[in-house]
């Protein structure tokens, strides 16, 4: 019987929330590329999904982006709404699924940020790229930010202690996906593995195309280098057509 550890299908919803957030005061200079990446100007709409506590959401709406925030967790969506008010703000936030999303031609970009893709199945990573594209106005832009595969597994860890808790990580090679068990205090907890999908950039390429979508810029790093294989980061910039 295999001890590897494994992870239910819907493990976004269980994963602690200590799991999850970067620190609050982080974000301008990702939000600064972000901006130049989806080429931002005032007064543009803008998705971010998922927002988490609205770290990237809040330095886009300083610079005079429209935001909408969307996270499936309730005190996420709570803790965004209340940055937003303490810093006079404006924004609106939705607690959903993402694949609930339902938006029709209402945005000018939308950033799905710091490897928020892959967590679902493979059908239903593809339906959320298209309902994407359905949500962006006719020329709106949508970029997609994860680890490099190429990178990750040429110097993959399948053991990592960041303080909070040690990951203890294997890549199935079937799924094509990083599984990894998070051990706190020595013990482990299934509701804590997560599954993550990580696609090359051809099978990226296809499901983009596949949604109408199509790559308009690749870089291999926050301060906006181009990709290249060996880069650490895959971020792909998609354009919905103008019809």
């Amino acid at each position: 019987m295999s001890m590897r550890p494994k992870a239910n299908e819907e493990w976004f919803r269980t994963l602690d929330d200590r799991f999850w957030l970067r620190s609050d005061e982080t974000g301008q200079d990702e939000a600064a590329f972000i901006r130049k990446a989806l080429r931002l100007r005032r007064g543009q709409r803008v998705l971010d999904a998922p927002c988490g506590a609205g770290r990237i959401a809040i330095c886009l709406a300083k610079a005079g982006c429209i935001v909408t925030g969307v996270d499936l967790r309730r005190t996420f969506i709570n803790r965004a709404i209340a940055r937003f008010r303490k810093e006079r703000a404006s924004g609106r936030f939705l607690a959903m699924d993402l694949r609930e999303l339902a938006f029709e031609a209402e945005f000018d970009a939308i950033c799905n940020w710091f490897g928020s893709f892959g967590y679902f199945s493979d059908a239903e990573n593809a339906d959320l790229l298209r309902r994407f594209a359905r949500a962006l106005r006719p020329g709106g832009r949508l970029l997609v930010d994860s680890p490099n595969r190429e990178f990750l597994l040429r110097h993959f860890r399948a053991e990592a202690d960041d303080g909070r808790f040690i990951g203890r990580s294997r890549w199935d090679a079937d799924s094509q996906r990083v599984i990894t068990a998070r051990y706190v205090q020595g013990k482990a907890d299934p509701r804590n593995t997560s599954s993550m999908r990580f696609c090359t950039p051809a099978q990226m390429n296809t499901l983009l195309g596949r949604a109408g979508l199509k790559i308009v810029a690749m870089y291999g790093t926050f301060d906006g280098q181009p990709y290249r294989r060996g880069s650490r980061r895959m971020i792909i910039v998609a354009r919905r057509g103008s019809r």
